[in-house]
């Protein structure tokens, strides 16, 4: 038994080691070809991404679901954003942008930082906001010749556009995009040779390829052949999913059929570019409440952030203080009261300097349009907040009434100054000022009560704070204003 077991000591692991050779070599290769699978599906994704956004998305999502690094993740939410984009998914798109910015601050890789500024800057086209609303959330909105390129289309300055797309190559943005408004500004400029030249360079993009083509012939006022080519994209539900181009194929057909004087067929893609404007435009006015609402709680973040780390240095400033004022109590006992003073004075300052903060109108990032509706509807929730004195909650905040009176904060700041002619602090605390007047002229037992009481009653977080407001409203400190109101009562009861 003992030869046995020697033997098995012995020549088991000289046995054991071709199997362990295999099992890593296995494992490696599988990793590999996991590597090489996605990558495979992520070169699909882009490749189906103007032809077909829709199964562009679906192999994302689960490039997503399936990644194993924070890089492979990024790349996948970029490639959801834009087919979400493509195919008018607008919440989706927002969604799916805004995990990319979380993640990209994680990576910390400028190349990323430079295409999702260019989601940024597009979906804030399509939903028609002002990107500077954005100013907490990306310090420089800057743009690529790519994205002026595509603004410049939209507005018409075909030359322009030309000389952006130009600048746009040093830059490598997409070349099969570039191509296609290289196209059509050639045509819209009267350059159709050169329209040709750019045309060809999209075939294997056939829905932007044909409408090319369909828009060269109709500025040749060749309209029947215009209409030829757009029939290659027939049925055109099935064949374009890119929501801009369907509504440009639907105008483009309207109006070679106009020209052409055939009104049946006129009338039907008229009433299909009006219906899936309509279509759009709800989905638009949706996804911007939306996107509105993600940028006002991401900025409120930020600014809760930004907030929570200079109060962390006020108090570890104030702890320095202190240490040295206890130190200085040790040595000196004399010092006692001049300790005293100085902690007075700076927790004095210091509430000045936050009343002083907290009145600040906040600076507008872009002119707000509020719906009347809403307006009216806000009003009616502010009056009905007046007259049911919740402003005496010594926690009330905008972000806390927005989400009572079910908006958000940028309107409900807005409405505040527009039709309260002050920002929502002054609000709040001219609200609390006037109670206090009120108990204070109708209640004889307010007259005895302590001013530190008047200002918790109130709402208010400090007595001090409670005496510069008061004064600021009525030009009198609380007990000046007290000592008014029995001298009056007894001058009348005389």
């Amino acid at each position: 038994m003992s030869e046995n077991l020697h033997n098995f000591t012995c020549c088991n692991p000289i046995q054991l080691k071709p199997t362990l050779i295999f099992f890593i070599f296995f494992s490696l290769l599988i990793k590999s070809q996991n590597t090489r699978d996605a990558e495979s599906l992520f070169a699909e994704s882009k490749a189906l991404l103007y032809k077909k956004p829709k199964e562009s998305g679906v192999i994302a999502q689960f490039l997503l679901k399936n990644s194993s690094t924070d890089k492979e993740k990024l790349q996948a939410l970029i490639l959801l954003t834009e087919s979400n984009l493509l195919a008018g998914d607008y919440n989706s798109a927002t969604e799916k942008l805004f995990q990319s910015l979380e993640l990209s601050k994680k990576i910390g890789d400028p190349k990323n930082d430079i295409k999702i500024n260019s989601l940024l800057n597009r979906l804030c086209n399509e939903l028609e906001i002002e990107s500077s609303q954005l100013y907490l959330i990306k310090d420089e909105m800057t743009l690529i010749y790519y994205d002026k390129a595509i603004q410049s289309y939209s507005q018409s300055n075909w030359k322009q556009t030309i000389k952006y797309l130009k600048s746009s190559e040093k830059q490598k943005s997409n070349q099969e995009l570039m191509n296609f408004y290289y196209a059509l500004s050639y045509c819209n400029i009267g350059k159709n040779d050169s329209a040709q030249y750019f045309a060809k360079k999209i075939r294997n993009i056939e829905p932007y390829y044909f409408y090319t083509l369909s828009k060269i012939r109709f500025m040749e006022k060749d309209f029947s052949q215009s209409n030829e080519e757009i029939n290659h994209l027939k049925p055109i539900e099935s064949n374009v999913q890119d929501l801009w181009l369907k509504g440009e194929i639907y105008k483009l057909a309207a109006e070679n059929y106009k020209k052409s004087k055939d009104w049946n067929q006129y009338r039907d893609y008229y009433k299909l570019q009006i219906a899936l404007q309509d279509s759009l435009n709800s989905v638009k006015e949706s996804a911007r409440i939306s996107f509105l609402s993600k940028i006002d709680h991401k900025q409120d973040e930020i600014l809760e952030a930004k907030s929570n780390y200079q109060k962390n240095i006020i108090y570890l400033i104030l702890i320095a203080i202190f240490a040295v004022l206890i130190i200085a109590y040790f040595l000196n006992r004399k010092l006692e009261q001049k300790k005293i003073n100085v902690e007075k004075a700076l927790m004095d300052s210091e509430e000045r300097l936050r009343f002083i903060n907290e009145n600040k109108i906040p600076e507008s990032g872009g002119k707000i349009v509020i719906p009347d509706k809403t307006i009216r509807f806000l009003l009616e929730k502010l009056e009905l907040f007046e007259r049911n004195e919740e402003y005496t909650d010594s926690s009330i905040s905008l972000n806390q009434l927005a989400e009572n009176l079910n908006t958000n904060t940028k309107y409900l700041s807005e409405i505040i100054n527009t039709h309260k002619n002050k920002n929502f602090h002054s609000y709040i605390n001219e609200l609390r000022i006037n109670y206090i007047i009120n108990k204070l002229k109708n209640n004889p037992v307010y007259l005895k009560y302590k001013v530190s009481h008047l200002a918790e009653e109130a709402g208010f977080s400090s007595h001090s704070l409670f005496s510069t407001v008061f004064k600021q409203v009525t030009g009198n400190s609380p007990a000046s204003y007290i000592k008014l109101i029995i001298k009056k009562e007894s001058d009348e009861n005389a």
